[in-house]
C-alpha cells in the first residue's frame, strides 16, 4: 500500500517555519538597530573610566586631573586612566570625546578655555554647548600678574605707569588663551597697552619669562606660585576679587579697579546625550571626592580653591564665560585663523 503526500513546490517553505524566521530576523534587525543600549545608573560604573585632558602632561588641568585620579577611583570601585589628548588649544582632544559613546565611561576635564574656544576657532568640528554637558565645577584659582625678579616693575602701579607710556610684553600660551584674554582685559581697564607675545604652552613661556625675554605674563596661581616662592617672579597682583590666601601680600586689581575679576578654573563635561541619571551619577561622585578633606587640603597646596559645582553650576559657569569672553574676544578681533 502506498502513502500519498500532498506534492510541494520545490523551494517552498511552510509558512510556520516562514513567519518564524521572520521574527528572529526582525528581533536581530532591531537589536542591531538599537546599538549597546542606553548607559544604566543602576550599575554604573561597572567597568573603567577614561579621562581625557586635552593638554598635555604637566599642565594645569592635567595636575587636577591626576590628583582627582585615585581619590576617584576609590569612590567609584573602578580603574580611572587620565589620556592626555593635547593640540590645537585643546580641541583635539575635545573632538575625540565628541565622537564617543555617550555612556559615562568616557568624559573630560577641562579648562576655562573651553568656554571660549568656539569664539576663537571659525572651524571646530563639534559646538560646545550643543555637543557637551557639565558634570562638574571642579576647582577654581585666581590668576596672578608676574614680572621677572630682576624686572623694575616693584609694583602693578610701576607696570601700568610704564604700560600707558610704552607697550609692554606680556607672555601667553597662545591666541585666545585665557591667559592672553585676561590681559587683554587687564590693559583695556587700565588704559594701558601690551604687546602680544604667544607661546606654544606654559613651559615655553615660564621659561623665557624667567629669562627676562618678555615682560610680563597673567597666569593661573598654581602654574607660577612655585616660581614667586622661590623668588624667581614678583608677583604684583591677582584677579580675585580680595586677596589671596596663598599670596596674602600681594594687592587685588580690584583694589584700584572696582570689579575687575577672573578666575581660572577646571570641570568636567561629557558627550550631551549620555544620561541624566547616569551624569548625575558621576556629578555626585566628583562633589564627594572633591569635598575629602585630604584631597581639599592638597588642591589647596597647589593654589586651587575647591567648588565642587553640580552639573547646572558647570553649564552657568561656561555659559557665563562664553558670553563675557565672547563680547571681548570679538571687540578685539582675536582670532587663531
Amino acid at each position: 500500500m502506498h502513502t500519498h503526500e500532498t506534492p510541494r513546490a520545490h523551494g517552498c517553505i511552510p509558512a510556520t517555519t516562514l513567519r518564524r524566521r521572520q521574527a528572529l530576523l526582525g528581533a536581530a534587525a532591531a537589536l542591531l538597530l538599537a546599538g549597546p543600549g542606553p548607559a544604566r545608573a543602576d550599575d554604573y560604573p561597572s567597568r573603567m573610566l577614561t579621562l581625557i585632558v586635552p593638554f598635555a602632561a604637566g599642565g594645569t588641568v592635567d595636575k587636577v586631573a591626576r590628583m582627582l585620579q585615585e581619590p576617584l577611583r576609590e569612590r567609584l570601585g573602578q580603574q580611572v586612566v587620565v589620556d592626555n589628548r593635547g593640540g590645537a588649544g585643546g580641541t583635539i582632544g575635545m573632538a575625540q570625546l565628541a565622537k564617543g559613546a555617550p555612556d559615562g565611561y568616557t568624559v573630560a576635564m577641562v579648562f576655562d578655555s573651553y568656554a571660549t574656544e568656539q569664539h576663537i576657532h571659525r572651524k571646530l568640528p563639534y559646538e560646545t554647548l550643543r555637543d557637551f554637558a557639565g558634570v562638574s565645577y571642579a576647582v577654581r584659582s585666581p590668576m596672578v600678574l608676574v614680572v621677572p625678579a630682576a624686572s623694575p616693575y616693584k609694583t602693578v602701579q610701576d607696570y601700568v605707569a610704564a604700560a600707558r607710556q610704552r607697550e609692554v610684553t606680556y607672555a601667553s600660551v597662545g591666541a585666545g588663551s585665557s591667559n592672553h584674554l585676561a590681559a587683554e582685559l587687564f590693559h583695556e581697564t587700565a588704559g594701558s597697552r601690551g604687546l602680544h607675545v604667544p607661546y606654544k604652552g606654559g613651559g615655553p613661556a615660564i621659561a623665557d619669562l624667567l629669562g627676562g625675554h618678555v615682560d610680563s605674563m597673567i597666569a593661573s596661581l598654581p602654574l607660577v606660585l612655585p616660581h614667586v616662592q622661590a623668588g624667581k617672579l614678583r608677583a604684583l597682583a591677582v584677579t580675585s576679587q580680595a586677596r589671596s590666601a596663598a599670596l596674602p601680600q600681594v594687592p587685588a586689581v580690584a583694589e584700584a579697579h572696582k570689579g575687575f575679576e577672573i578666575y581660572s578654573w577646571v570641570g568636567m563635561v561629557a558627550p550631551a546625550k549620555t544620561p541624566a541619571p547616569v551624569l548625575d551619577k558621576l556629578s555626585v561622585a566628583m562633589a564627594a571626592t572633591l569635598r575629602d578633606p585630604a584631597l581639599a587640603r592638597r588642591m589647596a597646596d597647589n593654589g586651587f580653591e575647591v567648588v565642587a559645582g553640580d552639573r547646572a553650576a558647570m553649564d552657568q559657569l561656561v555659559q557665563r564665560e562664553s558670553q563675557r569672553w565672547g563680547e571681548l574676544i570679538a571687540k578685539r578681533k582675536i582670532s587663531v585663523e
